[in-house]
């Protein structure tokens, strides 16, 4: 897949614009020198953060500030991501004409509103279920079945959450609006300043309450990743190493390749 990022890069855009051919040759550029970047320096940093994490579990469990701090190393990871291709990224929306600029916010309004209106189909009762599957699954998909005593474990946690759905759209409408002015303004010297800062960090656009609510859970999900690990059985921590190393070799591959 990571190899392939190219040809999954143009079928996520296909989905909001479509590009000429002399955009899509623009395009192309930066994907070659952004994945020679990320190849040539991030995965290094993605590797070490996972052996070291391998280390740490080799000591004993993780408590809830060691998860978090884990949490916070894969969002500077994504921060370092967006303030490399920021700059060029806004370079390239610059060739967008304006009905490729409204086709995209159509296109992502529509999105927007069809997550949405599938979220509020879902009763209170019906979101908790897909929660707690989604968060059994993420755990299972690591360290093998859970045991009952860590399905309760998952259980007493999922109810602990906030739905964040509001404060998630109420942020992608924001986005969209500040997209919106921006392209309105296209003719003004902070025109690519503002799409560079836009891109860089887009978090900036969350309220308040949505950045508690997140912070909150983040901080639920490390105190139950820190029981949970107090919970795992020989062959679960096993499993989990296996996981980490494979992962550690993948990344060697994908660096040489």
């Amino acid at each position: 897949m990571y190899n392939n990022i190219d040809w999954l890069l143009y079928w996520y855009v296909d989905d909001y614009v479509d590009l000429s051919s002399d955009q899509k040759a623009a395009l192309d550029k930066h994907i070659v020198a952004w994945q020679h970047w990320h190849r040539s320096t991030e995965l290094e940093k993605y590797q070490t953060q996972l052996k070291s994490l391998r280390i740490k579990l080799e000591s004993g469990p993780l408590n809830e500030k060691q998860w978090l701090s884990e949490f916070e190393q894969a969002q500077q990871h994504l921060n370092r991501f967006r303030s490399k291709v920021a700059p060029e990224l806004a370079g390239l929306a610059e060739l967008l004409s304006a009905e490729q600029v409204e086709a995209l916010l159509v296109a992502w309004s529509k999105k927007r509103q069809e997550r949405q209106s599938e979220s509020e189909k879902r009763t209170e009762e019906e979101r908790l279920i897909r929660r707690e599957e989604r968060l059994a699954e993420f755990i299972e998909d690591n360290v093998g079945r859970l045991t009952q005593q860590q399905t309760d474990i998952v259980s007493y946690y999922a109810l602990k959450f906030i739905t964040t759905t509001n404060g998630r759209t109420e942020y992608q409408t924001t986005l969209q609006n500040v997209v919106r002015d921006i392209f309105a303004h296209r003719d003004k010297p902070e025109f690519t300043p503002r799409l560079v800062a836009l891109i860089s960090d887009p978090d900036q656009y969350k309220t308040s309450q949505y950045k508690a609510e997140s912070a909150h859970n983040a901080r639920l999900h490390a105190q139950m990743l820190a029981e949970l690990n107090l919970s795992f059985t020989h062959k679960q921590k096993l499993t989990l190493d296996t996981q980490l190393e494979e992962l550690i070799n993948l990344i060697d591959d994908l660096v040489s390749d």
